[in-house]
């Protein structure tokens, strides 16, 4: 019993010794080598196709954009709702929403308007995303219909919800 094992060391000793299998084993890694540069290629272009960094670009200018350009644009805002007038009041929303817009294209989220844009947030990625997409909403109808009067909390409704979206996406310190 104890030879027959033996035996069968021996078989397997020479044949992984043997210049055969090493010329087999070189073909091999080859062939192995070559596929898997191939399927990392195929995953890089796939990658790039679905555009699947979108949400490390948004990331990378979160952190960038967190400057005083968008702490002096959304200061504008907060004058405007103190100033209480109806015209700012409006304003302020709309200004929001564009600052909001400015940044969505700047993560170069898909899409040709904000809404199409807002579409590609679900709410466990973006929590506040139904709140940005009634200020949006809002921002429509003061646009379409400037007189329509609007009361002082739908506006504050909106401008929180605009202001929630952006410290979620760490635009806003």
């Amino acid at each position: 019993m104890r030879t027959f094992f033996l035996e069968i060391y021996d078989r397997i000793y020479l044949l992984l010794n043997s210049s055969e299998f090493a010329k087999a084993l070189l073909v091999v890694r080859l062939a192995s080598w070559l596929i898997s540069r191939f399927l990392i290629f195929l995953i890089i272009v796939l990658l790039k196709r679905a555009d699947a960094g979108w949400w490390m670009r948004e990331r990378f200018y979160a952190r960038a954009m967190a400057t005083n350009q968008n702490d002096k644009r959304w200061q504008k805002i907060q004058e405007r709702l103190k100033l209480g007038d109806d015209a700012n009041l409006k304003l302020a929303v709309i200004e929001a929403d564009k600052l909001f817009d400015d940044i969505l294209l700047r993560m170069a989220a898909p899409g040709r308007t904000m809404d199409e844009r807002l579409e590609i947030f679900q709410p466990h990625e973006l929590a506040s995303v139904d709140l940005v997409r009634e200020a949006h909403r809002t921002c429509g109808l003061i646009i379409r219909n400037p007189r329509m009067p609007i009361s002082r909390e739908e506006i504050e409704k909106a401008i929180a919800g605009y202001e929630a979206a952006l410290r979620e996406l760490e635009y806003l310190a």
